[in-house]
This record gives structure tokens, C-alpha cells and sequence, in this order.
């Protein structure tokens, strides 16, 4: 659904010239926490438009095969990287934060980047601000016993704005675009956190081929 709310959320600036229309996403049950009081019936959302990668592929996809593809300035990225190089851009940091592969309900590695390597060999970087490093684990915390288990791709911050971004290829058929982890997640953040994190901390990005 498209927004036609006039503010744009702080994190969507960031991802232009590649930005195309603000949309609003459903959530499967919307959310209502008690300390914020209003029923949260969606998230704010940007549709975006990647340039194709067309070198040699990665020695390993991690499985994503041609959502792989990604090339900004001559870079190979997987789309929430790229999302996360436009951020990096414009002043924010954050980590890619893969649950898979990883023990149960726990982080299997935070990254940057994704090096042409193994997948044991990707580099884990950790958070070394102690801010959102000890956000991300009060949340983890209280999202007992899931854990980690539902953290969206991407964890970003600036200054003292904190936001979680999904990413998510476009697709003509009727889906679910968060899973019932994701939302808990996002309800377990907003409960934890009620002075950092609001509804509009939380973004998905629908990305596709130019």
C-alpha cells in the first residue's frame, strides 16, 4: 500500500538515487504495546531498485543464488548489504544480523560485508558502541525463548536513532512479508525499549532489478 504521508522515516534519505515509491506494509497482527497505548496496525516501507550484478558469482551465495546480484559502484552485494553501503553513506552504522546457521535462537555472525570466501570464513564484526550493542541483547533477552530468533536483517544506528530494516525481493505473488518471528521481534523490541523504539524504528525494504 502506498504512504502518502508527507514525513518520511530518518533511514529512507539514505537510499536514494536508487528510491522509488514509500509504501506501507500490513503486519499479520498488528501490535499494541502497552507503554506506547496505539494499536500498531503496520511499518513504513521503501520500494527500491537495484542494479544487476553481472561478474563472476560469489564461491558461495549463501544460497540466495540471484538475489546475489547486486552491484552498487561496481560492488557484489547481497541487497541488505546494499542497503546497508547507502546507510554507511550517509552517516549511519549498522551489521547484517544472521540468525542462520547459527546455534539455537542465537546470532551466527554480524556483518559489514561479504568477502569472496568460504562461508566459514565470512568475517564476524562485532558491535563495539556499548549502546546498541546492549539494545540488541535486552531485546534478544526478553524475546524469551526465541532469543535472536526474528531479529530483522539489518540493526542500524546514528547518534540516538535506532532502527530495524527487513529486505525482501519483490514478488508478484500474496505472501506474508514478516514472519510471525519478525513481528514478535518487533513487539518484544517496542515493550523492552519504549523510550528508543517506536513504531516507525522498524522499515522494510522491497527491492528489485532496475
Amino acid at each position: 500500500m502506498t504512504d502518502t504521508a508527507p514525513q518520511q522515516p530518518a533511514w529512507v534519505t539514505a537510499l536514494s538515487p536508487y528510491l522509488g515509491e514509500i509504501i506501507r506494509v500490513p503486519l499479520a497482527t498488528p501490535i499494541r504495546v502497552r507503554m506506547i497505548g496505539d494499536l500498531i496496525p503496520d511499518v513504513r516501507g521503501a520500494v527500491v531498485r537495484f542494479p544487476q550484478w553481472t561478474g563472476p558469482a560469489f564461491v558461495d551465495d549463501f544460497g540466495k543464488k540471484s538475489a546475489a546480484f547486486v552491484e552498487i559502484d561496481g560492488e557484489h552485494l547481497f541487497a541488505p548489504l546494499a542497503v546497508l553501503r547507502l546507510l554507511e553513506r550517509d552517516g549511519w552504522q549498522g551489521r547484517w544480523v544472521i540468525t542462520r546457521g547459527g546455534a539455537h535462537g542465537e546470532v551466527w555472525k554480524l556483518l559489514t560485508r561479504w568477502l569472496d570466501v568460504p562461508r566459514a570464513d565470512q568475517k564476524h564484526v562485532p558491535i563495539e558502541d556499548a549502546r546498541p550493542r546492549q539494545l540488541l541483547a535486552n531485546i534478544a533477552h526478553a524475546n524469551k525463548p526465541g532469543r535472536y530468533a526474528g531479529c530483522w536483517d539489518l540493526f542500524t544506528w546514528r547518534d540516538d536513532e535506532f532502527f530495524f530494516l527487513q529486505c525482501k525481493r519483490a514478488s508478484s505473488t500474496k505472501e506474508t512479508w514478516l514472519s510471525r518471528q519478525q513481528e514478535e521481534w518487533m513487539r518484544m523490541a517496542l515493550a523492552a525499549q519504549p523510550g528508543v523504539f517506536r513504531a516507525d524504528s522498524f522499515g522494510v525494504v522491497e527491492w528489485d532489478y532496475v
